[in-house]
């Protein structure tokens, strides 16, 4: 009875019955099929592998910069260390915050500079503290894009030339008897990569952490620094209410201060 409810076009595998063969033009199909799914998954993360290293440092600006005042702080750390006198600790002290804590959200930049939402106009790559020298060391990096929203939000009557640099960047050291320290850098060195422009740049005279609640890294656009405005883009390299992470000098790093 239950071979009245078949169809006699149905073919099963089932009592060594084989199932038709696939017509070629759905050989074809299926095969051009798999081919376009496989090349589009390569070439998605041959995409985020490209943006993943494109964007990272140059390698020009991976070392610390060996600056006179880190080079005797250091000399320093290693004489105590000798004798003795560092209170057990083996490493030069050197603190850094995590990446992610440095850029803000667009709300946070609309509340704060009244420009649109510069969240990730603006990025620091690398940022280290070296209390005992009272110096800080970052890499600021920006894409080229940027220079098209700094038209925009300027009203400039063109793209500003990408050969030159667009912006003034300071540190805003806020204390905690509620005084403002303002820090130019003391060096600079500037690079490329792919559609990033980077800036190396070391500050002196920080103050020291205990009597720190927060350090700003301010940008400004170079036709309109007034200090007393707020800033057009604003990332924290310190905030009293989040712990520092140890930096561990490199090799490389060690070979540059000695």
């Amino acid at each position: 009875m239950a071979d009245l409810f078949n169809d006699p076009d149905d073919y099963s595998s089932e009592e060594g019955v084989e199932a038709p063969p696939k017509p070629l033009w759905a050989k074809i199909l299926g095969n051009a099929v798999k081919i376009i799914f496989w090349t589009l998954i390569i070439l998605m993360n041959a995409l985020l592998l490209w943006r993943l290293f494109s964007s990272g440092n140059p390698s020009e600006l991976k070392a610390v910069t060996p600056n006179p005042e880190l080079k005797a702080a250091y000399s320093a750390f290693l004489a105590e260390k000798e004798a003795g006198q560092t209170g057990g600790k083996d490493l030069f002290a050197a603190h850094q915050q995590e990446n992610s804590r440095t850029n803000i959200t667009d709300e946070d930049a609309d509340a704060e500079t009244g420009f649109p939402g510069n969240y990730g106009y603006f990025a620091l790559t690398d940022q280290v503290l070296f209390p005992t020298a009272g110096q800080a060391q970052v890499i600021f990096r920006y894409n080229l894009s940027t220079l098209d929203h700094l038209a925009e939000d300027y009203s400039l009557s063109g793209r500003p030339d990408p050969g030159e640099d667009w912006y003034d960047v300071t540190l805003r050291v806020e204390t905690n008897d509620g005084k403002t320290l303002r820090i130019s850098p003391s060096e600079a060195v500037s690079a490329k990569k792919n559609r990033y422009c980077f800036r190396r740049l070391s500050f002196e005279g920080i103050p020291d952490l205990s009597g720190v609640t927060s350090v700003y890294f301010d940008i400004y656009y170079t036709g309109d620094v007034n200090y007393l405005d707020r800033p057009y883009g604003k990332l924290c390299i310190y905030s009293s209410a989040y712990d520092l992470d140890e930096y561990r000098l490199s090799s490389r790093d060690r070979k540059a201060l000695q």
